[in-house]
């Protein structure tokens, strides 16, 4: 038995990555939804909330393609 240790360590860098990208996009949308400018309302409010509601969309978006590429019955 042999193991291709490149591509094991291809998808262990790819998977690392993708985590950072998830957790790192999530944080963002919550940092802008609860942002100091968005507590004191405004138009100045504005920017961050569509910002940290399009950063929590993108990171559920690639979550659910995780998923969908994991899960046979979805193809």
């Amino acid at each position: 038995m042999n193991i291709n240790w490149g591509a094991l360590a291809l998808v262990a860098v790819a998977t690392i990555t993708a985590a950072i990208a998830i957790v790192g996009l999530f944080s963002l949308g919550v940092a802008a939804l609860t942002s100091e400018h968005r507590s004191r309302g405004g138009s100045a409010a504005t920017l961050p909330t569509v910002a940290g509601y399009a950063c929590l969309t993108v990171s559920a978006l690639i979550a659910a393609y995780g998923l969908y590429l994991i899960i046979p019955q979805f193809h």
